[in-house]
């Protein structure tokens, strides 16, 4: 039985293992200090995978990879990378739409948005169509870069996390990818 059970789980752990290997990760995008930085205190990584669907598989891509990170403190938020790396320019604008998923799903339920722009890199914060505190706040830049599509969310039950925040840690996964 142990032996059935540590081969299921090895099912799952594998092709993440061998994806990490396929042209980057996205848990080296940004240290664990940066993101304690942007949450406000002690963080950890929650989450790291690769998915074909997202939400309702209304996007697809084989290749995109999700991680997320989280305070350690219930009050606190957290940060997460959704990235599609080494994208041909000619399905650029899918890959962009992939990676935004995690910020149409909240406009999709009416949530309020602030957008800024930098460039290229597009910003958007939002929030919750009734003040709340179990939905967070969520500030996320969506762009190109260097042939990925990469999107940088930052979420706070204790307020709109800024769009300076949300681009510099944009910024810095951009500088590793």
């Amino acid at each position: 039985m142990e032996r059935a059970l540590a081969l299921l789980i090895l099912a799952f752990v594998a092709p993440s293992v061998a994806h990490a290997e396929d042209g980057g990760d996205c848990r080296n995008l940004l240290t664990i200090d940066e993101v304690a930085s942007a949450v406000g205190g002690a963080a950890e990584l929650t989450s790291a995978s690769k998915r074909g669907e997202v939400g309702k598989g209304s996007v697809e891509n084989p290749r995109l990879q999700v991680c997320s990170w989280a305070s350690s403190s219930l009050t606190g938020g957290g940060v997460n990378i959704d990235v599609v790396p080494s994208v041909e320019p000619a399905v650029m604008a899918h890959a962009l739409d992939v990676v935004q998923f995690p910020l149409d799903e909240r406009r999709e339920q009416h949530w309020t948005e602030q957008r800024q722009d930098f460039g290229g890199v597009r910003c958007s914060s939002l929030s919750p169509p009734q003040p709340s505190t179990v939905q967070p706040q969520v500030t996320g830049c969506v762009g190109e870069v260097k042939g990925a599509a990469l999107f940088v969310g930052v979420a706070s039950r204790m307020g709109r996390p800024t769009f300076d925040l949300a681009k510099r840690l944009f910024d810095e996964a951009a500088s590793r990818l």
